[in-house]
């Protein structure tokens, strides 16, 4: 009986299964494909690097704004471009929640604490200067300020993170849909309530072991789906549509992890030749790393003067592997083909 009363508890959740029952179905294959390949991958790492990018750019777009990856890129080198937008310092600091949070993990990010800290992560970032690091090593321990609203902003936060504990015994892909849904109607920070949001929906998948880690963007799969979620869609429709977001995110996943092989695969040809001693492939292995890569980055990372750096570069572009992607004078970057 006990055993009987535990399996029919997992969904009595008054969902309205029947509306997302096939959209549901369908993302969690393709989410379980895009899993199954990056666990078996030795382009893990690579993928992981360039999803942070990419969605941080994403999550920008959702919001009307543009951000170059190749500039955006450049955070790495502890550089701005020329022309530093409000919209590339955002980008810069969503870049580094998501790498706050793969540090943490989930455990310390979803509590009060964790969550609050976000937000001044977030704050902290846009104000800092870019030119003082705040690249991918960078560790920050931000803490959010006191004031008078702080209490009342733990409350909600604490209520938010009590709808997350009541949905432990359902499944993850609609527990994050209902969670996101509670977090949007309930604002419970005072910045940067939807992109922290988004981030979290992703957060619980790995939370509740859906993933390995932030693979789920859901702000690329938005993007890619051309749509937004409406809170005025009713709870069926709005898991629905979550579902389907996930699955055109890791298709869209599932397409880079291919096209990035390739391009391994062009890279390995070019290097099968070149003495061991070379630093070419360490040089290959940024570009599979990073969407861009500036000239400074490559002096930095791989301890080179300025002409060594543009000498493995132009053998690279020669090659038709690389290609220079802003057509500027400074700051220029490069990126595989």
């Amino acid at each position: 009986m006990r055993k009987q009363e535990r399996a029919t508890a997992q969904f009595e959740t008054g969902l309205p299964w029947e509306v997302f029952a096939r959209a549901w179905s369908l993302a969690e294959d393709r989410l379980a494909r895009l899993e199954q390949q990056l666990l078996s991958s030795d382009l893990r790492h690579s993928w992981i690097c360039r999803a942070d990018f990419e969605e941080s750019a994403a999550l920008l777009q959702l919001e009307g704004q543009t951000v170059a990856l190749q500039d955006l890129a450049l955070v790495d080198a502890n550089t701005a471009p020329n022309d530093a937008t409000p919209a590339w310092h955002k980008a810069r600091a969503l870049l580094s929640l998501r790498r706050r949070i793969a540090r943490a993990g989930p455990g310390k990010t979803l509590t009060v604490d964790g969550i609050l800290a976000l937000e001044a992560r977030m704050v902290e970032c846009l104000h800092e200067d870019p030119n003082e690091g705040l690249g991918e090593e960078a560790e920050a321990d931000a803490t959010p300020d006191g004031d008078d609203k702080l209490e009342e902003k733990r409350k909600r936060l604490e209520r938010w993170l009590a709808v997350v504990e009541e949905l432990q015994s359902t499944p993850p892909l609609p527990a994050a849909a209902v969670a996101l849904r509670v977090w949007r109607r309930t604002a419970p920070l005072d910045d940067y309530d939807d992109e922290i949001g988004l981030v979290l929906a992703s957060v619980l998948l790995w939370h509740w072991g859906k993933t390995k880690g932030l693979t789920v963007c859901l702000g690329i799969g938005l993007r890619e789906a051309q749509r937004r979620l409406s809170d005025e869609d009713s709870l069926g429709v709005w898991i629905q549509r979550f579902c389907e977001v996930v699955q055109v995110a890791a298709n869209a996943g599932l397409d880079n992890h291919h096209t990035l092989n390739r391009g391994r695969g062009r890279l390995v040809q070019l290097l099968a030749q070149r003495r061991a001693a070379s630093r070419l492939p360490r040089l290959a292995w940024l570009f599979l790393n990073y969407p861009a890569i500036s000239t400074r980055f490559i002096v930095q990372r791989l301890e080179l003067t300025s002409p060594g750096s543009s000498w493995l570069l132009e053998e690279l572009i020669r090659e038709g592997v690389v290609e220079e992607v802003t057509g500027k004078g400074r700051n220029r970057a490069y990126s595989l083909v």
